[in-house]
């Protein structure tokens, strides 16, 4: 076997590799944040990727982690949320097909602690049995080899101000940043515009010399005609 397609075949399957390790990631229910800096308001899209053994889910509930504050589920034509103190459940009259996925949402306000792990321990209930997505690994890198990992948000450090910030704001926070900037920019718009003005004041003057050159030689000729 030459070096080149000895290189070929390791490249095909190490390719392969992955792509086992992308279907099997895929399989699990997870959590995905807007944001995941300290202290912040993070929207987390929860996605329910299969049923239960084959059989159409009906409801998911998702247990909130110490620390995460001001739970607000959102609800959708298909689900309906509730939420309890420390929990929020969807659930739907119009089970969902073992080959279909979904996706609901809820914010949160995450904790002020950078480093802090979050696990989201989440129970499917299907319309024959249910699947408890709650296992953890004692390491993260074990994480992807349990057959039924609960979803997991790690805490970063950040800036909950700019990660809750409406972004409509942007332009006028740069402009109370920036004030002289702004200044010399609205100056330079102003001379733009002057010397934009400037010609037609002048031709206009220009204009108005020509006419009252024309009126006073009709008013000198007429007056040169009466004359004996």
């Amino acid at each position: 076997m030459t070096t080149a397609r000895r290189v070929t075949l390791s490249a095909l399957a190490a390719a392969g590799l992955v792509a086992l390790g992308t279907v099997s990631a895929s399989a699990h229910v997870t959590i995905t944040p807007s944001t995941t800096a300290a202290g912040a308001t993070a929207v987390l899209r929860v996605e329910i990727p299969h049923g239960c053994e084959e059989s159409a889910t009906t409801g998911l509930t998702i247990r909130m982690p110490d620390g995460v504050t001001d739970a607000t589920a959102t609800g959708t034509d298909r689900w309906a949320a509730e939420q309890a103190a420390d929990s929020v459940t969807w659930t739907t009259d119009e089970p969902l097909p073992d080959g279909e996925h979904a996706e609901v949402e809820l914010s949160v306000r995450l904790p002020d602690d950078a480093g802090a792990t979050l696990v989201f321990p989440v129970v499917q209930q299907c319309e024959v049995g249910e699947a408890a997505w709650t296992e953890v690994a004692e390491h993260a890198e074990g994480h992807d080899e349990l057959e039924r990992p609960a979803p997991v948000v790690v805490v970063t450090a950040g800036d909950a101000a700019d990660a809750d910030a409406d972004p409509a704001d942007a332009a006028a926070t740069a402009h109370a940043a920036h004030p002289a900037d702004s200044a010399d920019t609205e100056a330079a718009g102003a001379t733009t515009d002057t010397g934009a003005r400037d010609p037609l004041v002048t031709y206009g003057a220009a204009g108005l010399l020509a006419a009252g050159v024309l009126v006073g030689g009709a008013a000198l000729l007429r007056q040169r005609r009466r004359q004996p």
